[in-house]
């Protein structure tokens, strides 16, 4: 997976949508991807909306079978 962060000899894979963004938050809870917790009206964007944000992460022992999984979707 591409967007593994190393820190201190841990490994994970993080996504940051927005709450309202519910096609990405399914599909990426559908690679298997677990919700670790959401960030409410942390931010405001700049058309003025105060924005809720999703935490989503795939640990490095989670990965193999992620990992595998998405390949066989991205490959049939």
């Amino acid at each position: 997976m591409p967007c593994v962060r190393k820190y201190r000899n841990a490994s994970a894979w993080n996504s940051k949508p927005t709450r309202l963004n519910e096609k990405s938050c399914a599909a990426i809870l559908r690679i298997g991807a677990k919700e670790e917790g959401t960030l409410r009206k942390h931010l405001i964007t700049w058309s003025g909306r105060v924005r809720d944000t999703v935490y989503f992460s795939i640990s490095d022992s989670e990965s193999p079978p992620v990992k595998q999984r998405l390949e066989q979707r991205l490959n049939s």
